[in-house]
């Protein structure tokens, strides 16, 4: 299996043919918002399924899930991010992710579509999003109108609990 891209955000030189490659991108919503991450991370996508609930697990880990006889956290992303809760619906979806050598399970709204980019045309974040303040986004892509942000699936799971989004409907 193919390692990740490195999706660092650089500029190529100008004029350099061959070397601004594809990058294949894996697009979902979360709430309002449209997001990806590295179709290299993903290794499955899955329609809602049961969940065990884990004790005194952090607020963003929704439980754990039974994938072919092997237990897998999932991250819910709605709460990762400090949105609201909502409901699964028939469109939400569970990312099986590697991160190294280890997996896990991302719930999403929907997954939207599989997108390919230049390297160069991922845009890095704005400077009032990283690095402090939101640094598992580690650019943009796409017009716009249709802007996504990238995330580091790997800075969003140890993303300092001092800087937390505080829990919906808890205290600041």
């Amino acid at each position: 299996m193919r390692e990740p891209v490195n999706l660092s955000v650089r500029r190529m030189p100008e004029g350099a043919p061959g070397r601004d490659p594809l990058v294949q991108l894996c697009a979902f919503r979360v709430g309002n918002e449209e997001y990806a991450i590295d179709i290299m991370r993903v290794e499955e996508i899955l329609p809602p399924q049961r969940v065990l609930s884990v004790p005194h697990a952090p607020a963003f880990v929704e439980g754990m899930l039974h994938v072919r006889g092997v237990l897998l956290p999932v991250v819910d992303l709605r709460q990762r991010l400090g949105l609201a809760a909502a409901a699964a619906s028939e469109r939400t979806r569970l990312l099986v992710c590697l991160l190294g050598k280890r997996r896990l399970a991302l719930r999403v709204d929907r997954v939207t579509e599989v997108m390919r980019v230049r390297r160069s045309d991922i845009k890095p974040a704005p400077a009032l999003l990283s690095p402090g303040r939101a640094p598992f986004v580690v650019g943009v892509c796409g017009p716009p109108e249709r802007a996504r942000l990238l995330l580091d699936i790997k800075a969003l799971l140890r993303w300092e609990a001092g800087r937390e989004a505080p829990r919906p409907g808890g205290s600041a």
